[in-house]
Formats: structure tokens, C-alpha cells, sequence
């Protein structure tokens, strides 16, 4: 318990050292951090899939460590071919390489791969995608509430998790999906959403008297926001469980003493983050 909390603790100063990033608008920047934790995730996954293809494993690393970058600092526009084309050669080169060492690379492996090094990375970045979006819009969000929706986000993904912990280990006696994790309850995926929703509102209070200058977000908005969102983490979560249980390990890595590894700690975060885009995109859309 005492290795968990201190890991949590290092990781919620990271999380707030990303935060000021972006605060002060340098958020193309998390790319570099982006690239790190998309490559080592990728090979978690390759790792656990037990794929014994070094190549694709390399391949997949890479892949995952490049996207970040073609995102960030808009390397589409300098390639004469389009995002949709890479993408399709990238999956033929893949296949390609499965064929090569057929006797050693299973099918799930390399549709393992490619959403490691696709999906994985992309979904970390749309943490850019979110700024750009707002950043875009002055006239309706001030920077400050760009990071307190982002804040927002990260609290479903790990914020919840940790509320659920201790709510179930305590009040817990319903399991929630006991097939896929039988730790987790009903009990304490309630906790975890009530508690959450309770800390972003409190947030919302300081911001909106220290911080925040309009009115564009309110905080009716931000209740079933948070509520979504958590809901949406705990899916993350639980997928990443049927990917770990379908190869039979308990961790992706061991990173993180206490947490696993690198996907163990942003399965959360992979969902909760597009979906704040699609609900920031909606509201755009609308209000535009």
C-alpha cells in the first residue's frame, strides 16, 4: 500500500507538471513525452500478446514513438501523400513482415501492433487535439479553463480510480465485472464516480473565483461531464483488463511499483481524453 501511494503521489506531480506545460501553452511539447510513453506501452502490449517477431516489436515501437511528432508539429502537411495512405502502407508493411516470419507471428499479433503503435499514441495526443480545438475558439475558452477541462479528464481517468479503490475495498460486496476483474465492485465504481464528480466541482469553484474571467463553462455542464467521463475511464480500464486476461497476465509491466506499467495507467486515460474532444467538438459545433 505504502509503494502504491508513493508512486500515485510521483505521478500526480507529473501529471500537474504537464498541466502547467500547457498552462503556459506549450503543449506541442508533450509530444516528446507522448513518444516515450506510446513506445514503452507499445512494447507492453507486444510484450503480454507473447509475440516472439522482434521485428514487429521494433516496428510497432517506432511507429508508436512517431505518431506523437506527426501530430504535434503537423508533419502532414510536408508529406506529398496523404494521412490515410501512410497509414495503409504502414498496415501492408506489417502484413508483409508477418508473412516474412509467419512461423513465429500470429495474425492478433500484428492487429495487436497496430493498434499499439496507432491507437495508443493518437489517443495520448488528443490531449493536443483539445487545446487546439479550444485554443482556436478565444472567444469562448480562456486558457485557465482549458487546463481545468483537461484537469477534468485526468481526474476520470485516475482520480476515479483511486476513489473506487478505496470505496470497494471497504464498502465493496457487489463485483462489477467479475469475469474480467473481479476486484472491482459496483460499491466502489460509485465512489469513484461520486468522489470525482465532488473534487472537479470544488476545483470548478476555485477556478471560477480565481481563475476563470467568462462564463462559458458552468459547472450544470461539468457534473454530467465528469460523470460521462468517468464512466467512459472505467470502460478504458476494463478493456485493457480483457486484453491482459486473454493472454493470461495480471500487468502489463512493472513500471510503476505498486501500478504495473505504462498502460496499466493510462487505459483511463486513452478513453477519457477522446471523449472530452468529441464533447468539446459538440459543444463547439453547436455553439458555432
Amino acid at each position: 500500500m505504502k509503494q502504491r501511494i508513493i508512486t500515485g503521489v510521483l505521478a500526480a506531480l507529473f501529471a500537474i507538471s504537464l498541466l502547467v506545460v500547457i498552462g503556459f501553452g506549450f503543449t506541442e511539447y508533450l509530444s516528446f513525452v507522448a513518444a516515450i510513453f506510446s513506445s514503452i506501452a507499445a512494447y507492453e502490449v507486444m510484450r503480454v500478446s507473447k509475440c516472439k517477431n522482434k521485428v514487429l516489436t521494433v516496428v510497432s515501437c517506432i511507429a508508436s514513438a512517431f505518431v506523437p511528432f506527426y501530430i504535434a508539429f503537423d508533419l502532414a502537411s510536408l508529406i506529398p501523400v496523404s494521412t490515410g495512405v501512410i497509414v495503409a502502407v504502414y498496415v501492408i508493411a506489417m502484413l508483409l513482415i508477418m508473412l516474412k516470419w509467419y512461423d513465429q507471428t500470429r495474425f492478433e499479433h500484428v492487429a495487436l501492433a497496430l493498434f499499439a503503435s496507432l491507437a495508443i499514441p493518437s489517443s495520448i495526443m488528443t490531449i493536443y487535439k483539445v487545446d487546439e480545438l479550444c485554443s482556436a475558439h478565444p472567444e469562448l475558452f480562456q486558457r485557465s479553463q482549458i487546463v481545468f477541462m483537461l484537469l477534468c479528464a485526468m481526474y476520470a481517468a485516475w482520480l476515479c480510480d483511486t476513489f473506487a479503490y478505496f470505496f470497494g475495498s471497504k464498502l465493496g460486496k457487489h463485483k462489477l465485472s467479475p469475469k474480467i476483474s473481479p476486484k472491482k465492485s459496483v460499491e466502489g465504481a460509485v465512489g469513484g464516480v461520486v468522489g470525482t464528480t465532488v473534487v472537479s466541482v470544488i476545483t470548478y469553484v476555485i477556478c471560477e473565483i480565481f481563475f476563470f474571467e467568462n462564463g462559458t463553462v458552468k459547472v450544470w455542464m461539468v457534473i454530467p461531464a465528469v460523470v460521462f467521463l468517468c464512466v467512459i475511464g472505467m470502460c478504458g480500464d476494463l478493456s485493457a483488463s480483457v486484453i491482459k486476461r486473454n493472454f493470461g497476465e495480471k500487468d502489463f509491466g512493472n513500471l510503476f511499483p505498486g501500478h504495473g506499467g505504462v498502460l496499466d495507467r493510462i487505459d483511463s486515460f486513452l478513453f477519457t481524453m477522446p471523449s472530452l474532444y468529441v464533447l468539446l467538438s459538440i459543444a463547439v459545433a453547436i455553439v458555432a
